[in-house]
């Protein structure tokens, strides 16, 4: 299974690479790319079973000195990445993986519980769910790995 991680934050990174080496992923099918911009060329450039997207991103991957990634820092970065998926016509199985209990979708709040429904149906892509990280409690692991076995 290939797997696009598109996350920023490098904790993330390292508890999700765990998560799906635990779930089968060969660390060679797992792509990492931290911002916007990165996300849309190798997304456009490659075919991926499941895409793990964070919804927070910069517009583009580097760290600044404080540790964060380079570019304008966008709290919708991730619908950016739904949004030239569907535009490119590539329907791909995602996970959102966020710090955050509610995503703001066309100025509302959609509860992570109706991501899924709600993502799907307005960018096209099959969004499998979504899940509340923390890297202070293991139950969003649990979580994740039920939406990763989804996939076909």
């Amino acid at each position: 299974m290939r797997v696009l991680v598109i996350e920023d934050e490098q904790h993330k990174v390292s508890d999700l690479t765990e998560q799906l080496a635990k779930l089968g992923a060969a660390a060679d099918d797992v792509v990492i790319v931290g911002g916007v911009r990165e996300a849309v060329l190798v997304a456009s450039e490659s075919n991926f079973n499941l895409i793990v997207l964070d919804m927070a991103l910069p517009t583009f991957a580097g760290r600044g000195a404080d540790g964060s990634g380079g570019g304008t820092a966008q709290a919708i970065g991730g619908l950016e990445v739904l949004r030239m998926l569907k535009t490119l016509g590539k329907r791909v199985s995602i996970i959102i993986v966020t710090q955050y209990p509610e995503i703001i979708v066309d100025g509302r709040k959609v509860k992570l519980n109706q991501a899924g429904r709600v993502l799907s149906s307005k960018y096209e892509q099959n969004v499998l769910g979504a899940v509340l990280y923390s890297y202070s409690t293991a139950g969003w692991a649990q979580q994740f790995g039920t939406l990763v076995r989804r996939v076909s």
